[in-house]
């Protein structure tokens, strides 16, 4: 009796396992880490600004048109903070209106990708200081080396 009752569970707990391990999995890059709401954004209606960028994805946010276009907006940037971007482009000037009571603005997230150095060439440093190997000031092997002469005749 007992046996039926957990075959009988058994398909239910393996979709719950496999709901859990689906939620659990990070799909989150993460070179991207989330950003605080308030983080520092650039937002351009066209086409960033920037010479390179990785794209994150899309952020969309709806809204009623109770709330004014500075709220939605505001939501727009702490959504695109979360996603972990500092660029949002393909914003539109004016919010969508798909319904008669909404508005929807959409635009692509980004993060702007950090520069690599061209030149592969140690930066100079302080005189006293080098960045090559260590290298011991032993005399070459067969050279005489002079011994000092001792001045103060041996006395103690």
């Amino acid at each position: 009796m007992l046996r039926r009752r957990l075959f009988a569970l058994a398909p239910v707990l393996i979709g719950a396992v496999a709901v859990v391990a689906a939620c659990a999995a990070s799909k989150r890059d993460p070179r991207f880490p989330k950003r605080g709401p308030g983080c520092s954004l650039s937002i351009y209606h066209n086409l960033p600004e920037v010479k390179e960028w990785d794209d994150i994805g899309l952020v969309q946010v709806d809204c009623y048109l109770d709330e004014s276009e500075v709220i939605c907006l505001s939501r727009l940037r702490a959504e695109a903070c979360r996603m972990g971007g500092d660029i949002i482009y393909n914003v539109p000037t004016k919010a969508l209106r798909p319904v008669e009571r909404g508005m929807i603005y959409r635009g692509n997230v980004a993060h702007t990708r950090i520069a690599k150095k061209q030149d592969d060439t140690p930066a100079a440093t302080d005189a006293g200081s080098s960045s090559g190997p260590i290298e011991p000031l032993a005399p070459a092997a067969g050279a005489v080396v002079p011994i000092a002469p001792i001045t103060d005749g041996g006395g103690q």
